[in-house]
């Protein structure tokens, strides 16, 4: 090992760069221009990239649904409103849907390609589909509401409210 760094030393390597960064070339020039080009186009892309800082914390959300002193009521309300809302979100894309179906029904009507039986069966696919989620739906709502004081005066509040 020590006849390796007998070789090695910086006075050494910096009197060879000078040798050779001295001597006379056709293309000293156009090299240290291209060396430059490279070596820039690097340190640009590096500093582009940024990453000198750490990164963000995570931001803290808080929900609000999970305030202490929110009566049974006004969590049911807050439901029903949610429920209403994910509902309508539902029936619109549902509804878009629909226009995109009708939309391809009018190609296929164009070209001559049949898409009756496609769009009926694919109406019937999304029919069972709804039956098997609302059914699921169901089974959990029964399974959590089971004894359930607050569903119960919701129910019988409801009942005496119809006529």
């Amino acid at each position: 090992m020590r006849a390796f760094f007998r070789n090695v030393s910086p006075r050494r390597a910096i009197v060879d760069f000078w040798q050779v960064f001295t001597a006379p070339s056709d293309y000293r020039r156009v090299g240290l221009v291209m060396a430059a080009a490279v070596t820039g186009t690097l340190f640009t892309a590096m500093a582009m990239e940024g990453g000198t800082a750490l990164p963000r914390p995570p931001e803290i959300i808080y929900f609000p649904s999970f305030i202490e002193d929110r009566s049974d009521a006004e969590i049911l309300a807050e439901n029903k409103a949610a429920t209403a809302k994910a509902r309508a979100e539902e029936a619109e894309e549902e509804a878009r849907q629909e226009r995109i179906r009708q939309m391809y029904k009018a190609v296929g009507d164009a070209t001559g390609v049949e898409t009756k039986r496609a769009y009926e069966e694919g109406k019937a696919e999304r029919e069972a589909y709804r039956k098997k989620v609302e059914a699921a739906r169901k089974e959990v709502l029964d399974k959590h509401l089971v004894d359930n004081p607050v569903y119960d005066a919701e129910m019988k509040k409801a009942q005496t409210e119809k006529p």
